[in-house]
């Protein structure tokens, strides 16, 4: 008997946690990241970085999703296609070290109904130069969603200081 009261009470709360998740994601609230969650998002940042400062097409790439948008100098690069295209015509065939480190700070990460999103402060510095000197500093706002490769960059908005808004 008590076997089967146990077994009621274990169907019962894992068929209530369900109700409870599935309540939870189905009605509008928000579901708060987790530490995995901003460690997964800024190594997107990682990516990113690295991917463009070493001339790395696909580690670059693999920061977004297949249907991400880039925003910046007043137009947009939509799609997986498109943005590598783009990498493709800034790297000229180049590869390795383009003597230039990309520097975040600042995350601001966010929990939002369809994913996260975050503004991002970076630094560009030129370590090709004796001392390495800052060429560029702005913001990213990005929008980022979970995917079967986990989380990606849904869309970026680069925004450069100094430029006209």
């Amino acid at each position: 008997m008590r076997k089967i009261i146990l077994l009621g009470i274990l169907v019962f709360g894992f068929f209530g946690m369900l109700t409870v998740a599935a309540q939870e994601r189905g009605d509008g609230s928000i579901i708060p990241l987790t530490g995995t969650d901003y460690e997964e998002i800024k190594t997107l940042y990682s990516l990113y970085n690295q991917g463009s400062d070493f001339r790395d097409a696909d580690l670059f790439l693999s920061a977004f999703a297949d249907d991400a948008i880039m925003t910046r100098d007043g137009g947009d690069i939509v799609g997986m296609a498109a943005l590598r295209a783009d990498r493709e015509r800034r790297y000229q065939g180049l590869t390795g070290d383009v003597g230039r480190r990309h520097l975040n700070s600042s995350f601001l990460i966010t929990a939002t109904e369809f994913g996260a999103k975050a503004r991002t402060y970076y630094i560009l510095m030129d370590v090709n130069a004796r001392p390495p000197s800052m060429i560029g500093s702005g913001y990213y706002m990005d929008e980022f969603k979970r995917t079967a490769d986990g989380w990606k960059i849904s869309h970026r908005t680069l925004n450069i200081d100094g430029a006209s808004q």
